[in-house]
């Protein structure tokens, strides 16, 4: 039976032969990651139906050699040292395997490195073509091995929330709460922040993506936290709203509108539902709520080697939000409701589609 980066690398294959290309140029990082295994701040792979090529430059080398040693390797990769460059050593390889026919991903290939290809290959038979999302989906739904790692990676962060909250307090800046949460990140484990740490207070909280400030903690701020981990190399992503000190009419009011959305959104996720749906639920509770406009964002977005990935759960319509849900695609259900000049709520977890319904990942275990 073949092992998942072996079982990757035949799906692909056959969306290969559904393009009619001899070959993919992966260019994308995350998807050499997704591939080979390989995390590595450079490089690219030459896919083909029954071999890989990583092509590598000598940072790498021992990595990807000790990788190959592996039970975890794909069947068929092998590792081409970087010879003076990354688009020489490739430009040779074509050549030598005498691939016509090549797929380019369109997203990530610099118009740079098009224009290399085109005139190293101006007079020869090969063609490349600009493809879209070819890799990305088959990152769509998680295999055995991710799910594995969501699920640790969402008991971690699940155990630092509590840790967390207690840094909220009156007097203190955003920027020491942002400072203290990235160390108990690395604390319980992650090997990397996911994004760079939100800490919003008060009329600041009506931003959904605020930057830290020097504001100091006041008595009846709403404080939104938006924090997340990278383990394994998987992101996982959640949102805390706090209230400090008295909690006001207008907060209760606030919180309890988007907790239900959350609630009631999270309850309809589900295999063979249409991820808008999920949207449209939460976004309906707002508005029966009395909060119609106040929540301008998507409900939610894809986890995995990247911190927004597919699907989408956002309006009808919109591109990417009309996918059907099912077992194992790995996404935030993350409501919001923002009041300018007053502040705002947003409540996040990491929700996995299962074969009966759904598994929120980023909560304690009870």
């Amino acid at each position: 039976m073949p092992n998942q980066l072996s079982s990757r690398h035949l799906a692909l294959s056959g969306n290969l032969d559904g393009q009619s290309l001899d070959a993919l140029l992966v260019t994308h990082l995350p998807n050499i990651t997704y591939l080979t295994g390989l995390r590595a701040s450079a490089g690219m792979v030459l896919v083909a139906r029954k071999e890989l090529h990583l092509v590598i430059d000598s940072r790498y080398l021992s990595v990807a050699s000790a990788l190959m040693e592996t039970d975890s390797a794909p069947t068929g990769l092998t590792i081409v040292p970087v010879d003076q460059s990354y688009e020489e050593s490739v430009g040779n390889l074509i050549t030598e395997m005498g691939y016509s026919r090549i797929g380019v991903e369109a997203e990530w290939m610099s118009l740079r490195q098009w224009n290399w290809l085109e005139r190293r290959f101006k007079t020869g038979v090969q063609t490349f073509f600009p493809v879209e999302g070819i890799v990305e989906a088959g990152r769509v739904v998680k295999d055995t091995d991710e799910i594995a790692c969501f699920r640790v990676a969402g008991r971690l962060i699940a155990s630092a929330i509590d840790p967390i909250i207690e840094l909220i307090q009156t007097g203190r800046k955003e920027l020491d709460i942002a400072a203290g949460i990235d160390l108990i990140l690395a604390t319980k484990g992650f090997e990397d922040r996911a994004f760079s740490t939100i800490v919003a207070s008060g009329p600041n909280s009506a931003l959904p993506h605020a930057r830290p400030s020097d504001r100091l903690i006041s008595d009846g701020d709403l404080v939104l936290l938006d924090f997340g981990g990278v383990y394994g190399g998987y992101c996982v992503d959640v949102s805390r709203t706090v209230c400090v000190g008295p909690v006001n009419e207008q907060s209760r009011r606030f919180y309890s509108a988007v907790l239900e959305a959350q609630e009631r959104a999270i309850a309809e996720v589900a295999p063979g539902v249409v991820a808008s749906k999920v949207d449209d639920v939460a976004r309906s509770v707002l508005a029966k709520r009395g909060f119609p406009e106040a929540f301008g964002h998507g409900t939610g977005h894809g986890l995995g080697l990247e911190i927004h990935e597919a699907p989408r759960v956002g309006r009808k319509g919109q591109p990417g939000c009309d996918v059907i849900l099912e077992p194992g695609m790995v996404f935030t259900v993350e409501p919001g409701l923002y009041v300018p000049g007053v502040g705002g709520v947003r409540i996040e977890d990491d929700v996995l589609v299962t074969e009966r319904g759904s598994e929120v990942l980023t909560r304690p275990a009870v």
